[in-house]
């Protein structure tokens, strides 16, 4: 049956226009992303109002993802968690298109022309409330990003960042404290 029905298929594919070739194209694209967002919605701690903004978003690994409420992760981003890591991301946040985040990397102060395992740098990455992440940044292991930050784009995050801080730069420095006042903003 499943042959017959493959057979049915090819065959109107073959005779539609382009048009309903890019739509049947895209809704096995979509079909396939939200598939794929439900696995990590069932595997990791992950808020029923965060958003995949996006295709192409991969979350891997054996250690815990928490995704805070009313928070998104942009295109072809990445978030890695090694065993006995986490990653956290607060309430509220914007997370770009093309981020990295990592919980390992190889440790620096090795021979790295062998064939031998490398040893390991491990570390959660916690983002807190607030945090708008720009576009193509990277984020190392250990590192906490305070609420209510701004990473500019193409930013790559080294150290810790303060809350309230607009950070940009390779590696990622403070530009400015923000312009906050908390009491405007709840009146």
């Amino acid at each position: 049956m499943k042959k017959f029905l493959g057979n049915i298929l090819l065959r109107l594919l073959l005779k539609a226009d382009a048009d309903l070739k890019r739509r049947l194209y895209d809704s096995l694209k979509n079909s396939h992303s939200d598939a794929k967002y439900l696995s990590y919605r069932r595997k990791y701690a992950i808020a029923d109002t965060f958003r995949f903004n996006g295709l192409n978003i991969v979350f891997y690994g054996k250690g815990q993802i928490v995704c805070g409420e009313n928070s998104y992760i942009g295109n072809y981003s990445t978030v890695q968690v090694s065993p006995n890591q986490k990653v956290v991301i607060g309430n509220n946040c914007s997370i770009s298109h093309n981020v990295r985040i990592y919980t390992c990397s190889n440790k620096t102060d090795q021979d790295m022309n062998t064939i031998a395992s490398k040893q390991k740098v491990f570390g959660d990455v916690i983002i807190g409330d607030g945090v708008w992440i720009g576009a193509n940044v990277f984020i190392k292991e250990g590192i906490t990003i305070g609420s209510n930050a701004i990473i500019g784009a193409n930013s790559v995050v080294t150290k810790d960042l303060e809350t309230d801080g607009v950070y940009g730069g390779i590696p990622a420095k403070l530009i400015r404290k923000k312009n906050c006042d908390y009491a405007e903003i709840l009146d």
